[in-house]
């Protein structure tokens, strides 16, 4: 495993001459003369998909306009797609503390390519079924309220409410300003300004005025304002209190905080609206519009949230003129998009693998149906929490649903084309779930450490134990009383090195999982710089260039010297290697390999390795460069490419793990695949 490194950027250092020097910096070192101009080829690697959830992934559906709609995507950016050909855009990232109606867009196929936050004056406005883009210049220190059509809506922060002005190319190169004025004419004060949604027409907000709340519509050509009669406020006392509205071509609808759905004619406001009550405790998260019928998708069955079935409730379909309520699906997500066709949009489907975006059509005084587009919303995969690469054997934590956590193992095999076996469970019955194996904690085990003889372990510090897996089978350890670990740092064969920074007498211990009482510390050492391997604990010695080696079944030790006037901060071990850095001393630092038995000569190598595995070394930087890995195994390092950017820090990142036992390594993307890396193929000849 890669443990206990610290976040740091791969840098070119000097190097000493020796025997098996590394002959130039990092990147290009090899073992022959290189070809300046050539690209390293990519490690193969073989990729395994994330294990789906039975629950979908929910997708924030932002706006509909005529050729395609504006959503948020598996890792929160802000796209838009086409109904025709499901083919999507993305356009930015999405700030989900802001999710206001209208603010990326509202019944069109425009948005801004900005921050919508950025406060300045000029945005630019794009069409994305077209293509075509302008620019918008508006006030100093207007922030965006909303894009409706091609107008942005921005206000002003010199007074509160500051003034509000639709923003529109005028083909020229130039901006025609419409300012919102006629609040006097209304004979009414606004308080604030709470935008609901809208379309390329008008804008719709929800207004409390000096003699209570209303919805306003402003023309966006013109700024002319409409102002309904009195509606129950939002912030009525043990009323209903999320404030949604949706917009058609003729009517909108608004959820007030009487608990009532009120749908005013939008050709006349002030005409009597008609009302559709809900259930206070079964308040809608959703609403819509589609001919004359509300639509509704109301709030999470949190009772079914570990159900294998979609958990999402039903959407609901009720009659505006009165009569019983139909469902137009089972399983919905908590988002509506009106479209300017009279249509709305909404996710659904009967599994998370029939999760799709579909378009809600009335037609003729029929019930509503649910058409799907071309977009299907691909689910979830179990999260991995953690994940242990040794001798081959792929172990991976995996949380977020109660069905399917647990701890998983899959045989990896590796050459110029690896392959990854499916993956089955470990341990029995009753032991897979973090609240039983893992003291409770909100992930599952981030310090799991493979021994190398097909186990697995992870410290369970509720009952101060280590918990031990190899297929099947399942054992609890108990550890001394007096140790009180912290994580467990690395393991080999029988042997577990735990740092105890608890525990004051010394900062690392080992404990052995088969002595006759298995659990038992059999070494310690003061400070916190040490690795295990093949039996011995190799930790920094208390002068510079000094390590000292223990033979634990001997109790023996010895000291080998780097040759470096410095002080060791870092050790790693692998395959009977051992990589040392003191990189923290002195402006450069220094590092290198030796055998922990001191037969060797040095090897020199940069500093500020990641990981380490049999035979090579892991860098990753701390910014978003890719990460690569130095093969050593020959005697001449040589540096390899990875299609991956790793974590940098892997004392809190546990989504790498570099085989010490073998010559791969496994990471986990963002998307929770699985890459298993072949670095050094088994059949090749090593020091």
């Amino acid at each position: 495993m890669t443990r206990r490194s610290a976040t740091t950027r791969l840098l070119a250092l000097p190097f000493l001459a020796s025997a098996l020097a590394l002959t130039s910096p990092l990147p290009s070192a090899s073992a022959a003369p290189a070809d300046a101009t050539a690209t390293p080829a990519a490690l193969p690697e073989v990729v395994v998909p994330g294990e789906p959830l039975p629950q979908p992934r929910t997708e924030t559906l932002l706006a509909a306009g005529a050729k395609g709609f504006f959503h948020t995507t598996q890792d929160d950016t802000f796209a838009w797609t086409a109904y025709d050909t499901g083919a999507t855009t993305v356009v930015g990232h999405y700030d989900e503390t802001r999710p206001d109606p209208g603010l990326h867009g509202a019944g069109s196929d425009f948005t801004v390519d900005a921050d919508p936050r950025q406060t300045g004056r000029t945005w630019k406005l794009q069409d994305m079924s077209t293509g075509a883009a302008a620019t918008v210049d508006g006030p100093e220190s207007a922030w965006i309220r909303g894009v409706y059509g091609d107008a942005v809506l921005t206000e002003g922060s010199a007074t509160y409410p500051g003034p509000l002005r639709f923003l529109r190319p005028d083909g020229n190169g130039g901006t025609t300003v419409v300012s919102v004025t006629s609040w006097a004419n209304a004979g009414l004060t606004p308080g604030s300004t709470q935008p609901l949604g809208g379309d390329a027409r008008e804008a719709a907000f929800g207004l409390y005025f000096n003699d209570g709340y209303r919805i306003a519509l402003a023309d966006t050509h013109t700024g002319a304002l409409r102002v309904s009669p009195l509606l129950p406020s939002p912030r009525t006392t043990g009323g209903c209190d999320n404030p949604l509205m949706a917009v058609d071509t003729t009517q909108l609808a608004w959820l007030g905080g009487d608990c009532k759905i009120h749908v005013l004619s939008r050709a006349d406001l002030n005409a009597p609206d008609r009302t559709v009550p809900v259930d206070y405790y079964d308040q809608p998260r959703a609403l819509g519009l589609s001919g004359d019928w509300v639509l509704t998708v109301n709030r999470s069955g949190y009772d079914q949230r570990d159900s294998d079935i979609p958990v999402q409730r039903e959407l609901v379909a009720t009659p505006v003129g009165g009569g019983d309520p139909v469902v137009v699906l089972s399983h919905a997500s908590e988002t509506i998009a009106q479209a300017p066709d009279g249509t709305a949009l909404v996710e659904g489907g009967d599994t998370a693998a029939d999760w799709t975006v579909r378009k809600v059509t009335a037609t003729g005084g029929t019930a509503p149906t649910a058409v799907a587009t071309e977009y299907r919303v691909a689910p979830e995969a179990y999260h991995l929490d953690s994940l242990d690469l040794s001798a081959n054997t792929l172990i991976s934590a995996e949380g977020g649903n109660y069905l399917g956590e647990g701890f998983y193992g899959r045989q990896g095999t590796l050459g110029d084309t690896p392959t990854v076996s499916a993956r089955t469970p470990l341990g029995r019955d009753g032991y897979l779930r973090p609240h039983v194996s893992c003291g409770g904690g909100p992930a599952i085990c981030t310090d799991m450490a493979g021994t190398g003889d097909g186990r697995v372990v992870h410290l369970n510090s509720s009952i101060n134990s280590l918990s031990v897996r190899r297929g099947d089978k399942y054992q609890e350890i108990a550890l001394d009383r007096a140790v009180r670990p912290r994580e467990v740092v690395g393991a080999s064969g029988r042997y577990v090195l735990l740092d105890t920074s608890y525990w004051p007498q010394s900062t690392l211990a080992v404990v052995d999982l088969d002595g006759s009482t298995p659990g038992t510390t059999v070494a310690t050492a003061s400070g916190n710089v040490g690795t295990i391997d093949d039996g011995r604990l190799i930790t920094a010695g208390a002068k510079t260039g000094e390590v000292v080696v223990l033979d634990l079944a001997t109790q023996q030790s010895r000291t080998l010297q780097t040759g470096r006037d410095c002080k060791i901060t870092q050790l790693k071990s692998a395959g009977g290697w051992l990589y040392w850095n003191c990189w923290f001393d002195g402006a450069t630092g220094s590092a290198g390999l030796l055998r922990p038995d001191g037969t060797s000569l040095p090897i020199e190598v940069p500093a500020r390795a990641q990981g380490m595995g049999r035979g090579f070394l892991v860098y990753t930087p701390s910014d978003e460069g890719m990460s690569t890995v130095v093969d050593f195994h020959t005697g001449v390092p040589v540096t390899k490419p990875l299609n991956a950017h790793l974590p940098a820090d892997q004392a809190f990142d546990y989504e790498w793990s570099a085989d010490r036992f073998g010559g791969g390594l496994a990471y986990v993307d963002k998307y929770q695949n699985i890459h298993l890396v072949s670095v050094i193929a088994p059949d090749s000849a090593s020091l």
